[in-house]
C-alpha cells in the first residue's frame, strides 16, 4: 500500500526500495496482485542481486507483464509460491516464466499451485518438466487438475515428473490419464501405480479398459490388491472388453476380494471370453456378488461352456434373481446364495436341445415301416435275376427316403429349437429377467446400439420389440 506520499508501505512501515529498483516498477507490481512480503522478497533479489540498475528495473516490470499474462488466479498462486518457498532466484527465472506462458493460463494456474503446494521447488523447475509443455497442451483441462493433485497430495514430484508417467500419460489418453492421476493421489499407492509392470500392462489392455482399471482403483483404494501379478494377467487372458466389464463390476459393487478371488478367476477363463464379459455384466448391472461367486454357481463352468454365451446371460441373470428375490439377510448374516441343487435346477431350463437322438429314432421308425411294406406287399424273389434288379431299386429307394426324411427332420428340431428358446425366455422373464422396450428407450446403449449405422445389433430380442440389455435395463 502508499503513504500520503506516495512511498510504499511494507510490513506496516513505510520501507525505501533499494535504490537500484524503480518506484514505478514496485508499484506495477502491486497493482497485479503481488503481496507486500512477496514484493520485498522480489526487490531485495533484483535490487542486491546480479540483475541490478536498470536491469532491477525491467526485471520487475518483466514480471509484472507475466503476472498479466497469465491472469490473476495463476499470478495469485505464482506470488504465494514465492512467499511460500522463499526460492525467487528460480522462480523470476526466465526458463520459468517461458515455460508458464508457454502453457494455457489454466495450466499455469495449477503448476505454481502445486510448487507452492509441495515446495518442490527443484524437482517442478527441472528442466524435463520445463521442456513438456507440449504435454500439458495435449491433455485437457481436468487431467491437468488431476496430475497437479496428484503430484501435491503425493508429494512425489520426482516420480511424477519423470518422462515416462509423461509418456505413458500421452499414450493412453486424457480419460485414462484422468483416472490414473486420480488414483495416484487418491490411495497414495505411488510405488504400486508407477511401476513398470503396471504402465506396460496398462498400455497392453487398451485406452477403454485402462481407465476402466483406474477408476477401479481410484473408487475402490484397493491399489495393493488391483496390482497383484495375477489380476493383471487374468485381465489379460479374458481380453480388453473382458477386463474392462470385470474393473466395471468391481468398481460398482467394491467387493473387491469377492471378485479377484482364484476360483472366480478359474472359473471366468474357463467359460471363454464371451461368456466372462456377461458374466461380469451382470455382476455389475445386479451387485449380487454372493450369488454369483457362491461355489455351487463356479462349479457349472462345464455346462455354461456347452450352453453357450446367449443362454448364459439368462443363467446367470435368473441366479441374481433368486437372491433378489430372498428375504434381505439380517444383521451379520450371510446373504442367500443358490444351493448346487438349485444351480442346476436353474440350468436344466436352460440347455437347449438339439433333438438328435430324436431324429435318430425318426429315421430308425423310417426304416422300419419302408422294409416291412417292401416285405408285406413285395413280391422278391432272391434266387432270380429281376429280383437283384428289385433289391436294387429298394435299397435306393430307401436311401433317398432318409435323405429327405432326414432334412424334414432337421427343420422341424431347428424350428422345435427356436419355440423351446423363446419358451425358455418367456418363462425366465415371467420369473423376474429384465426385459424392455428398448426401441422405445433414449437409444444411446453402447452394448445393444451401433451408432455408426443407427441400428439395435445386440441381436438378442426376445419378441419384436423387446431387448434384454442388462446396460439400458439396470
Amino acid at each position: 500500500m502508499r503513504s500520503p506520499t506516495g512511498e510504499i508501505v511494507l510490513n506496516g512501515r513505510l520501507s525505501e526500495p533499494p535504490k537500484q529498483v524503480d518506484l514505478r516498477a514496485l508499484r506495477t507490481l502491486l497493482k497485479v496482485g503481488c503481496g507486500q512480503d512477496e514484493l520485498q522478497l522480489i526487490a531485495a533479489n533484483v535490487g542486491n542481486g546480479p540483475s541490478n540498475g536498470d536491469g532491477g528495473a525491467k526485471k520487475i516490470y518483466d514480471l509484472a507483464a507475466f503476472a498479466k499474462t497469465i491472469g490473476a488466479p495463476a499470478a495469485k498462486d505464482y506470488f504465494r509460491a514465492i512467499g511460500e518457498t522463499k526460492a525467487v532466484t528460480e522462480l523470476i527465472d526466465d526458463k520459468v516464466l517461458n515455460f508458464a506462458k508457454s502453457v494455457d493460463n489454466h495450466t499455469a494456474e495449477w503448476y505454481f499451485w502445486s510448487i507452492w503446494g509441495t515446495k518442490k521447488v527443484a524437482e517442478l523447475t527441472d528442466e524435463k518438466v520445463l521442456r513438456a509443455a507440449d504435454f500439458f497442451n495435449t491433455i485437457d483441462s481436468q487431467t491437468t487438475v488431476e496430475y497437479f493433485l496428484a503430484i501435491k497430495e503425493t508429494k512425489a514430484a520426482a516420480e511424477l515428473t519423470d518422462e515416462r508417467i509423461l509418456s505413458f500419460a500421452r499414450a493412453i489418453g486424457n480419460d485414462a490419464a484422468t483416472d490414473y492421476f486420480g488414483a495416484l493421489w487418491e490411495t497414495k499407492a505411488v510405488a504400486e501405480l508407477t511401476s513398470d509392470r503396471v504402465l506396460n500392462f496398462a498400455r497392453s489392455i487398451g485406452n477403454d479398459a485402462a481407465r476402466d482399471y483406474f477408476r477401479a482403483i481410484r473408487e475402490t483404494r484397493a491399489a495393493k490388491e488391483l496390482t497383484e501379478e495375477r489380476v493383471l494377467t487374468f485381465a489379460k487372458t479374458i481380453g480388453n472388453e473382458g477386463a474392462a466389464d470385470c474393473f466395471r463390476a468391481i468398481r460398482n459393487t467394491k467387493a473387491v476380494s469377492e471378485l479377484i478371488d482364484d476360483n472366480v478367476f478359474v472359473f471366468a477363463e474357463s467359460i471363454g471370453k464371451q461368456a466372462a464379459k456377461e458374466y461380469f455384466r451382470v455382476v455389475e448391472r445386479t451387485k449380487a456378488v454372493a450369488q454369483l461367486t457362491a461355489e455351487s454357481v463356479l462349479d457349472t463352468a462345464g455346462v455354461i461352456r456347452s450352453i453357450g454365451p446367449d443362454a448364459a446371460v439368462d443363467y446367470f441373470l435368473a441366479i441374481a434373481e433368486m437372491g433378489a428375490a430372498a428375504p434381505p439377510a439380517a444383521a451379520g448374516e450371510h446373504a442367500v446364495v443358490p444351493t448346487h441343487e438349485e444351480a442346476v435346477q436353474v440350468l436344466s431350463t436352460l440347455d437347449i436341445p438339439t433333438y438328435s437322438n430324436e431324429r435318430m429314432l425318426g429315421l430308425l421308425g423310417m426304416s422300419v415301416f419302408f422294409w416291412f411294406s417292401i416285405w408285406q406287399y413285395a413280391s422278391i424273389s432272391l434266387g432270380a435275376s429281376t429280383g437283384l434288379v428289385d433289391i436294387g431299386l429298394a435299397i435306393v429307394a430307401w436311401a433317398a427316403l432318409l435323405v429327405v426324411g432326414n432334412l424334414l427332420l432337421s427343420t422341424i428340431a431347428v424350428r422345435a429349437t427356436d419355440q423351446f428358446v423363446e419358451r425358455r425366455r418367456r418363462i425366465l422373464n415371467e420369473h423376474g429377467i429384465p426385459w424392455h422396450d428398448c426401441l422405445a428407450g433414449d437409444k444411446q446403449c453402447r452394448y445393444c446400439w451401433d451408432h455408426d449405422h443407427h441400428h439395435h445389433a445386440d441381436g438378442q430380442y426376445d419378441y419384436g420389440r423387446f431387448c434384454r440389455c442388462l446396460a439400458c435395463k439396470y
